[in-house]
């Protein structure tokens, strides 16, 4: 009888666990489709707003493999050759006005980027979704699945938890975050699926603070190579000041 019982008390913990290692691995899913382990990207990043609207364009060097990446601003001329450099958990913005770096300081770490609804955080903390999270099904359908990512009580994350909307194939259809207090701060969406780097990806992904429905930024993908090699010299502050990247 003590076997029965035990059988069955451990029965729904089996199940649980596995639904969580199935979320987990579609959240892998999603960051190997998007991003490989290495990815050369050029982006056009539009803020839009009822007052105004601002154009960006830029490239972006990706190691995931090694938590770093490198990004230069190309257009508009005014904001040309500003760059962004991350290494782990370190990131430093590169002013050729000003003709030096600085880091970027915690204390900044939510602030926008690029005056954008995108943060320093999503720059920082972008290769640390599997990790720092645990993940849970929802819901499923046959054309898409519900995914609740809590953060590990070690994990040093700004969000109290992030909820993603994913196709069953492993392309994304939407995130959504939520506050340490529960309250739902954004939105973001992916679509337009296409060909880009020999992978059918979303290549635009709109971002919209839910404070604020009249505001979105728009990253469109213009083109991406995946797996590619990147000399280590890109990774440096000494590329900073580099011209040209």
């Amino acid at each position: 009888m003590v076997v029965l019982i035990s059988m069955f008390a451990a029965a729904p913990l089996s199940v649980a666990a596995q639904q969580s290692d199935a979320a987990r691995a579609l959240v892998q899913k999603v960051q190997d489709l998007m991003r490989s382990d290495t990815s050369i990207t050029r982006y056009t990043m539009r803020i839009e707003t009822p007052e105004w609207q601002r154009s960006v364009q830029l490239d972006a060097w990706d190691d995931r493999a090694s938590k770093r990446f490198f990004i230069r601003i190309l257009k508009p001329r005014k904001d040309q050759d500003t760059k962004w450099l991350k290494n782990g958990d370190n990131l430093w913005m590169y002013l050729p006005k000003l003709e030096r770096d600085i880091r970027i300081p915690p204390s900044m770490i939510l602030s926008s980027w690029m005056g954008s609804d995108f943060t320093n955080d999503d720059l920082v903390k972008m290769e640390s979704m599997v990790e720092d999270y645990t993940h849970h099904i929802t819901s499923r359908t046959d054309d898409h699945i519900v995914i609740e990512s809590i953060p590990r009580p070690e994990a040093a994350v700004v969000w109290g938890k992030i909820v993603h909307t994913i196709r069953p194939d492993g392309i994304p259809l939407s995130d959504d975050y939520y506050d340490e207090h529960g309250r739902h701060i954004r939105h973001l969406a992916f679509d337009r699926v296409r060909k880009l780097g020999g992978r059918m990806i979303p290549s635009r992904w709109t971002m919209r603070p839910l404070g604020r429905a009249d505001k979105q930024t728009v990253m469109l993908l213009e083109r991406i190579q995946f797996d590619v090699p990147i000399e280590d010299s890109v990774f440096t502050r000494a590329n900073l000041r580099r011209r040209g990247r």
